[in-house]
């Protein structure tokens, strides 16, 4: 008989000032630990939630960062290097061991920061799904960044200033971006969630990745953890290219675009499980 659906939403408390919201689904024994985007929500992976509500491998895990979502709304810990942290005392305060760790667009660069502080003693696997290893590139056409340094294509002017002064055009403007059906259904889902962030506290996050740079950390991963990347069907060439020179083994996987985890949920969740049990089979902590 099979087990009932199990999905739970809890807080845990990081420092004086910071409760986290997180949901859970599943009785596995094996984490799956998912990190929202820039702004985003445990929304997002409502779809994994539902998923893994059965699950008797795996135990699907996604909070909401620092001010976004249901979580506190700090004065302070606007940069991704707190955000790193943060994850650390998560995982502390859940007891999480064997974790198959991702982030999600700027979700990666937390789960980088994390890898950067604390190493991968606690990992089994690592995923990078539709987020680059640094913000920014001299050309992010050609090169895994979402910005260029000049700024020639208003990216980061888009997602920092614009957001401080005009926040609902740009809201909006992000919504559609990210993705494939711009109904205004999946839109106004979108728009639930990033309004739940602070203008500042948003542009603040966006300003300061500029700074991040995480290639190392992730190439080190090559011999230590198997590798995934997830990503939009825009960025397979760009991607698959600088796995090959720097990550051989990861595995890439293209399709949908930048929310193709909540658009196309069995597609992605099919990956997901086959990834997760590839984690199990093939490598010992």
């Amino acid at each position: 008989m099979a087990r009932r659906k199990k999905i739970s939403a809890k807080y845990t408390t990081i420092d004086s000032e910071l409760d986290i919201y997180y949901q859970e689904s599943g009785y596995g024994d094996i984490p799956i630990l998912l990190v929202p985007g820039w702004t985003m929500t445990t929304r997002a992976f409502e779809h994994q939630l539902d998923f893994f509500s059965t699950s008797e491998d795996y135990r699907f895990i996604t909070y909401d960062p620092r001010a976004h979502g249901q979580s506190s709304k700090t004065i302070s810990g606007h940069f991704y290097e707190q955000h790193g942290r943060d994850l650390h005392q998560f995982i502390e305060n859940l007891e999480l061991d064997n974790v198959i760790l991702g982030g999600w667009s700027f979700g990666t660069l937390a789960t980088l920061s994390y890898l950067n502080q604390f190493k991968h003693n606690h990992l089994r696997g690592f995923i990078m799904l539709d987020g680059p290893p640094r913000a920014t590139g001299k050309d992010n056409k050609t090169d895994w960044a979402t910005y260029r340094y000049d700024d020639a294509d208003h990216f980061q002017k888009f997602f920092t200033l614009e957001r401080l002064t005009d926040s609902k055009k740009t809201n909006r403007e992000f919504a559609q971006w990210m993705l494939e059906d711009r109904s205004e259904k999946n839109i106004e889902v979108i728009l639930s969630m990033t309004i739940q962030t602070p203008d500042t506290s948003a542009a603040l996050l966006n300003a300061t990745a500029n700074f991040l740079d995480y290639r190392e950390d992730l190439i080190s991963l090559e011999t230590a953890l198997p590798l995934i990347y997830i990503v939009r069907e825009q960025q397979k060439e760009v991607v698959s290219q600088w796995a090959k020179n720097h990550t051989p083994s990861a595995q890439v996987t293209a399709f949908g675009e930048h929310m193709m985890f909540w658009e196309r949920p069995q597609e992605f969740n099919q990956v997901l499980v086959e990834y997760a049990d590839m984690c199990r089979r093939n490598f010992t902590p």
